[in-house]
């Protein structure tokens, strides 16, 4: 159990980087359905900054939308809206739900997946100890 917001910023501050870094891009593919934020294709790999890196936009959960290759590649760092809006494949309702990605309440998500793995660690098989063995 978690005794207090110290307790848990430790027990997060100890998890393997590269699993967390895993299950952040996982949540993220997970939350668009493994599809593009763009075109919906099914082959969505990569992530994508709505807002371009190179134009500040941060890597955090808010900022980053699955994405497939083609779409990355020729969006690059390009305005989203801008490009989005010329594609074949625009839709208005793509578009409303990435401004709603944008702004959603992301930290609340976060808050709740931290509060999951801390109270739900991986289970892993130990051997039962039973009054046989004692």
């Amino acid at each position: 159990m978690v005794d207090s917001e110290q307790d848990l910023l430790f027990t997060l501050q100890c998890l393997c980087k590269r699993s967390a870094r895993k299950q952040f891009r996982r949540d993220i593919k997970d939350s668009w359905d493994n599809k593009c934020a763009y075109c919906g294709s099914g082959e969505s790999y990569t992530l994508d900054h709505i807002i371009a890196q190179s134009k500040g936009g941060p890597t955090r959960r808010h900022n980053l939308v699955c994405c497939c290759g083609d779409c990355n590649l020729r969006k690059s760092d390009e305005d989203w809206f801008t490009w989005f809006r010329q594609q074949k494949f625009y839709s208005e309702e793509k578009e409303l739900k990435i401004f709603h990605w944008q702004y959603a309440d992301h930290e609340r998500f976060v808050f709740i997946k931290v509060i999951e793995v801390v109270f739900n660690p991986p289970r892993y098989r130990s051997p039962v100890l039973t009054s046989s063995r004692l």
